[in-house]
């Protein structure tokens, strides 16, 4: 018994794809529900109301610091496939104000997470099951040229891949 059939291949387009993370917006979890549809989602849920660009908080990255990677698990022994999605982001400066706010999400055990790519779209991260903070890094830098500030990672766990998301849910 066959588990799923594929139903369309890939196409080499044109080289006019553009890497990095420009923003992430974060907002307060648990999701509850999703609707979507064709991998994109064009609605988020919690606390029994849709989300809404004012629910979120926007976090600028600088250009070329900062990535959004999966990677797909699977164990034909075992019968299961998982996502690990883990979002790696910059933020300059050491500042009171980003540390309180990187305390908040080392707390946090399940925020509402989606970002930006550099071709324009946005996407989520542990949408389903909830993004976390996995590790944040402080630096001071030892020379002149070094980065002063923080380096974070968010993770997800899930059961699909990352979802496309509608720009309008966070702006």
């Amino acid at each position: 018994m066959s588990c799923s059939a594929l139903t369309a291949g890939f196409l080499d387009l044109c080289n006019d794809g553009t890497g990095g993370i420009e923003a992430i917006w974060i907002s307060n979890g648990p999701v509850e529900s999703i609707t979507e549809s064709a991998g994109v989602i064009t609605a988020i849920t919690v606390g029994g109301a849709s989300l809404t660009p004012s629910d979120f908080f926007k976090f600028e990255t600088p250009r070329q610091t900062s990535s959004l990677n999966e990677q797909a698990t699977v164990s034909q022994e075992n019968g299961t496939l998982f996502f690990d999605q883990q979002l790696t982001c910059v933020f300059n400066r050491l500042e009171a104000s980003k540390r309180d706010q990187l305390l908040l999400m080392a707390q946090a055990t399940s925020m509402v997470v989606v970002c930006k790519d550099g071709n324009g779209k946005y996407w989520s991260v542990g949408i389903e099951k909830g993004s976390f903070l996995v590790s944040a890094s402080a630096t001071s830098g030892t020379s002149y040229g070094d980065r002063s500030g923080y380096e974070i990672v968010i993770g997800g766990l899930e059961a699909s891949p990352m979802f496309e998301v509608t720009s309008t849910i966070v702006e």
